[in-house]
């Protein structure tokens, strides 16, 4: 069998994957290090930290014959500026092990969740990385971005793609919940991509008593710019309503690409803006690899310090 460079590296960093290679169709080492100037919003110290969590990670997959594949993905996160892992948990991003044929791809273990990967994340044009994340414009502060013990369904069809997903109940699986949560946290989502069209609607229900989150996005192309937008609604555990929308746009400019956006949280059953946020920010590539990057963020909501920035470096491999 012939390995490529990147299989070889992955072996030899993970010692512990060295009898299991030898069986892999394939075997991946990725990731990326980000290194930043940072002001992060609500806090008034500068400092060198990361614009984005650095990563590293292995996916293989193996040939079964008969178009069937088993395939697993490991995924760490660490702080570029000390070195220390991000969180207790070697595998913080992602531990998945499944199989996938023409029927579809099914997956178990710690996982993205279906409605965030299809549709909250996207909506987002700088994918919740950083000072301008909309991350909780996205997933509302009810749902949330990872879960425990997960089992994944996936489709993929020509443009479309639909994934349903249920996760254990053991641990806080929303962002409103601090306690073990009593049900199943259960999350679908279905999206369509024609050339620079994008559509996609998610719905999650986090495990709580009470909570729901629903969200739609839509990209869709002006010129040589990419629009993009995002409208959610839910409930939170409390049972207040909650909803959100976003608006952004991607350009490429030169060698770079050039980001906006601008989103807004609230608490609808006590007319409270919960977050309101702009973001503006370019990417200059100077590889295919590897890129400089400024964003600028402002949160009307964040009563001091509510202005912040990042500026740095990252390299993909």
């Amino acid at each position: 069998m012939l390995f490529t460079r990147q299989a070889i590296i992955a072996a030899a960093v993970l010692g512990c994957f060295s009898g299991l290679s030898a069986a892999q169709s394939s075997l991946t080492f990725f990731g990326f290090v980000n290194s930043a100037y940072v002001k992060k919003i609500g806090e008034d110290i500068q400092r060198l930290d990361e614009g984005a969590q650095s990563r590293w990670g292995v996916r293989g997959k193996e040939d079964l014959g008969g178009g069937m594949n088993a395939f697993f993905a490991l995924e760490s996160r660490f702080k570029s500026d000390s070195g220390e892992q991000n969180g207790i948990r070697v595998f913080q991003g992602q531990s998945i092990l499944g199989m996938e044929g023409p029927w579809g791809k099914v997956s178990l273990g710690r996982d993205y969740v279906a409605g965030y990967i299809e549709a909250q994340l996207l909506a987002d044009p700088f994918i919740h990385t950083g000072v301008a994340s909309m991350v909780a414009i996205g997933t509302g502060g009810i749902g949330t971005v990872r879960s425990d013990g997960t089992i994944t369904y996936m489709y993929k069809g020509e443009g479309w793609n639909i994934s349903a997903q249920r996760a254990n109940a053991v641990n806080p699986g929303t962002n409103t919940v601090n306690f073990a949560i009593p049900n199943h946290p259960v999350s679908v989502g279905a999206s369509y991509r024609s050339g620079r069209y994008y559509a996609a609607f998610s719905y999650d229900n986090p495990g709580g008593l009470n909570d729901s989150w629903q969200f739609a996005t839509l990209h869709a192309p002006l010129g040589p710019a990419t629009l993009t937008a995002g409208y959610g609604s839910g409930q939170a555990e409390d049972k207040s309503k909650r909803r959100s929308y976003m608006v952004g746009a991607f350009l490429p400019v030169g060698p770079g690409v050039f980001k906006i956006s601008y989103g807004d949280l609230s608490n609808t059953s006590s007319h409270l803006s919960m977050v309101r946020k702009y973001a503006v920010g370019y990417n200059h590539s100077l590889s295919k690899r590897t890129f400089l990057f400024l964003n600028v963020a402002r949160d009307e909501r964040v009563l001091k310090n509510n202005a912040g920035y990042d500026m740095g470096i990252q390299h993909n491999f």
